[in-house]
C-alpha cells in the first residue's frame, strides 16, 4: 500500500515539472537571437516573402499566444512540423530516438558494469598498485573530450586498422546480417560514450565501497567468517550501489549531450545529429522537440531511480 502511494505521489509531482519544462523550452529557444523565417527564405528574399513565411508558421503572433498554442499542442502530442523537412516533429523524434537510445543505453550499461567492477576492485586494493593504476587511467579518460576521443578511436580502428567503418549505421553489399552490420557500425561510437562515462561510475563505486567497508555490519560479516569476496560482493557492493543508481538516473541529460557530439563525429543518424542540424538551420520545432524529449528523459530517469532506490533500500518508502 505504501509502495503504491509513493509511486502515485511521484507521478503527480512530475506533472508540474513537465509543464514548466515545456514553457521554459519554448521561451529559451524563442528568446535566442536569429529569425528562422529569414534563414528559410535566404539572404536575397524580399520582405513580403519573409512576412508570408512568418504568417504560414505562426511566427507573426505575439510570443504569449505562440506559447499557449505550443503548450496546448504539446499536451495533445503535436510538436508541430519541421520548418526545413516539412514533416511532423513527433515522427522525426520517434524515428531518431530509437537509434539514439540503442546507442545511449548500450553504452551506459557497459559504463555502469565496467565502472562499478573497476571501482570495487580499486576499493578492495585501496592504496595499492592496482588502485593507483585504475585511478590514474580513469582520470586520463575523464579529461578527454568526447569528440576528441571519438576522432582518435576513428583514426586508430577505422582508418589505420580498418576494423570498423568510419560513419553511418549500415553498409551496402555487406555479408553481415542487418543486426550485426548495425552493431559493427555502433562499436566505435558506443566505445566512445562508454569510455567517457566509466570514470564517473568508477569513482562513485570506489568511494562508496571504501566508505561502506568501514561500517560495523561489514566487520560483523568478516567476524562470522565470510570470505572477502562474499563480503564485498554481497554486503558492501549492494549498499554502495545507491550513489551509482542516482548518478545513472540523473546523467541522462549529460549523456545525450555526449551523444550529440559523438553522433556528429561518427555521422550516427540519431536524435543528437538531428538537433545539431536543426540548430544550424534555426528549425524551432525540431530544436524544441529535441530539448523537450531530453528534459523529460531526465524527469523519467529520476522517477525510475526512485523505484530502484525502493528495491535497494526499503526505508525510502517508510520515509
Amino acid at each position: 500500500m505504501k509502495f503504491g502511494k509513493y509511486v502515485l505521489r511521484r507521478l503527480l509531482q512530475m506533472v508540474p515539472v513537465i509543464l514548466t519544462i515545456i514553457c521554459l523550452c519554448f521561451l529559451i529557444i524563442h528568446l535566442a537571437p536569429g529569425d528562422p523565417a529569414t534563414i528559410m527564405a535566404g539572404e536575397t528574399a524580399t520582405d513580403e516573402y519573409i512576412a508570408e513565411l512568418k504568417a504560414q508558421f505562426g511566427l507573426d503572433l505575439p510570443l504569449w499566444q505562440q506559447l499557449l498554442i505550443y503548450v496546448k499542442n504539446t499536451l495533445q502530442g503535436n510538436l508541430g512540423n519541421s520548418f526545413l523537412l516539412k514533416l511532423p516533429v513527433s515522427e522525426l523524434l520517434a524515428e531518431k530516438m530509437k537509434v539514439t537510445l540503442a546507442l545511449v543505453l548500450l553504452s551506459e550499461i557497459i559504463a555502469i558494469v565496467l565502472g562499478t567492477l573497476l571501482g570495487m576492485t580499486a576499493a578492495k586494493h585501496e592504496n595499492r598498485i592496482q588502485d593507483h593504476i585504475i585511478s590514474n587511467l580513469s582520470m586520463v579518460l575523464y579529461c578527454m573530450p568526447a569528440f576528441w576521443l571519438g576522432m582518435m578511436l576513428m583514426l586508430l580502428f577505422a582508418i589505420n586498422l580498418k576494423w570498423f567503418p568510419t560513419s553511418g549505421m549500415q553498409s551496402f553489399n555487406t555479408p553481415l546480417s542487418p543486426l550485426m552490420d548495425m552493431l559493427h557500425h555502433m562499436f566505435l561510437p558506443c566505445l566512445t560514450l562508454s569510455l567517457i562515462r566509466i570514470p564517473t561510475y568508477l569513482k562513485l563505486a570506489r568511494s562508496s565501497v571504501v566508505e561502506v567497508a568501514q561500517e560495523d555490519f561489514i566487520n560483523t560479516a568478516r567476524a562470522i567468517g565470510y570470505s572477502e569476496r562474499v563480503v564485498y560482493r554481497k554486503h558492501a557492493l549492494r549498499n554502495a550501489l545507491l550513489p551509482t543508481v542516482t548518478q545513472a538516473g540523473m546523467s541522462l541529460s549529460t549523456l545525450f549531450n555526449g551523444a550529440l557530439l559523438t553522433e556528429t563525429v561518427f555521422s550516427w543518424p540519431g536524435m543528437g545529429r538531428m538537433v545539431y542540424d536543426a540548430i544550424a538551420g534555426r528549425d524551432y520545432p525540431v530544436i524544441m522537440g529535441g530539448f523537450l524529449v531530453s528534459a523529460i528523459m531526465v524527469v523519467v530517469g529520476g522517477f525510475i531511480t526512485d523505484i530502484i532506490y525502493m528495491y535497494l533500500d526499503p526505508r525510502v518508502v517508510a520515509e
